[in-house]
């Protein structure tokens, strides 16, 4: 089951040249670093991934508060990524700016492991469309137990379509499209993740809740410090390190404060429940752990929270993509 495009003759009959291309829009730096400022993405980013973001949304156009690409972080330490990430829309609205497509269409064929995404491209230089071909058994994104990651459990046919959309059009339009980022459905899913934690604006700025006057780095020290492999968390998830955190909490500073700790750990407990399928076995026990072995009841209130932003963010992806 290999991806199968047909490419067509150049149609050499036409007389009159091809539309010129539209200029790429001129993104100032100041744009981007308000971007990165305003949804607290700056101080998370090495002064190299600030400059490789500007770089990237200036050579190709790119404005990040039109959500056109995204900047992610995720892993920690050795295990630190940084990745720039587009949506599959810029490829269609480059290449309807080339003034050389002439309408496209996309299906979905059979079901299962079998199930392809085709796309047909009509460019007005060329003869015959272009027609592509992606099968899910080859695109779907899956985790360590085999099987597929939470968006293409829940939504197969979207992922599916958009692979398959993005990879034709760069087939279609390599002048166009040559070396833009890539869509989030064909990167590894914690990068699909993380692009939630970076789409302005947010409802409210995501504080720090108060800390106790001891180092962060007490905080747990009798319980595990490994945090969950870098497929399972994004950047916005990833544990706290034993020099600075690097967890960034919802907008309030105590909303339990009657509560004292056991009941926090009962209520972190039915939260993770009641959200089972927004974390991974591993990632849920690290979770409970961090806070079962917590010092003080603030150590709890930084997991509950932390576990609030992981379903947020996984909602605010799917309702992005829908």
């Amino acid at each position: 089951m290999t991806a199968v495009s047909t490419f067509p003759l150049r149609d050499r009959s036409q007389s009159s040249s091809p539309p010129p291309v539209q200029p790429i829009p001129d993104i100032p730096t100041k744009t981007i670093l308000d971007y990165l400022g305003a949804t607290g993405l700056s101080p998370e980013l090495t002064e190299a991934e600030r400059n490789q973001f500007v770089s990237v949304c200036q050579a190709f156009g790119l404005n990040p508060w039109k959500r056109e690409v995204y900047a992610t972080v995720y892993g920690e330490g050795d295990y630190r990524r940084f990745s720039v990430i587009t949506g599959y829309e810029v490829y269609l609205k480059r290449a309807d700016r080339s003034g050389k497509l002439d309408g496209w269409s996309s299906r979905i064929e059979g079901t299962g492991d079998s199930m392809k995404a085709i796309v047909e491209i009509n460019r007005k230089d060329w003869s015959k469309p272009l027609i592509h071909e992606v099968y899910f058994a080859e695109a779907v994104q899956k985790k360590k137990d085999g099987t597929p990651t939470s968006f293409w459990q829940k939504m197969p046919r979207f992922q599916l379509r958009k692979v398959c959309i993005s990879q034709s059009f760069r087939l279609c339009f390599p002048d166009e499209l040559g070396g833009l980022p890539y869509d989030s459905s064909e990167l590894p899913d914690i990068e699909a993740l993380a692009v939630a934690s970076t789409i302005p604006p947010s409802p409210q700025p995501m504080l720090p809740l108060s800390q106790p006057e001891a180092a962060p780095s007490s905080e747990g020290s009798s319980g595990p410090d490994e945090p969950p492999p870098q497929s399972e968390v994004s950047p916005s998830m990833a544990a706290p390190s034993s020099t600075a955190p690097t967890i960034r909490f919802l907008g309030y500073q105590d909303p339990y404060p009657e509560e004292p700790q056991d009941a926090l750990l009962v209520r972190l407990e039915h939260y993770l429940d009641d959200n089972y399928s927004a974390f991974t076995e591993r990632h849920r026990d690290w979770i409970f752990e961090k806070a079962k072995h917590s010092r003080d009841r603030h150590g709890v209130l930084k997991m509950l929270s932390y576990s609030e932003k992981v379903v947020k963010n996984i909602s605010a992806v799917a309702g992005a993509s829908a």
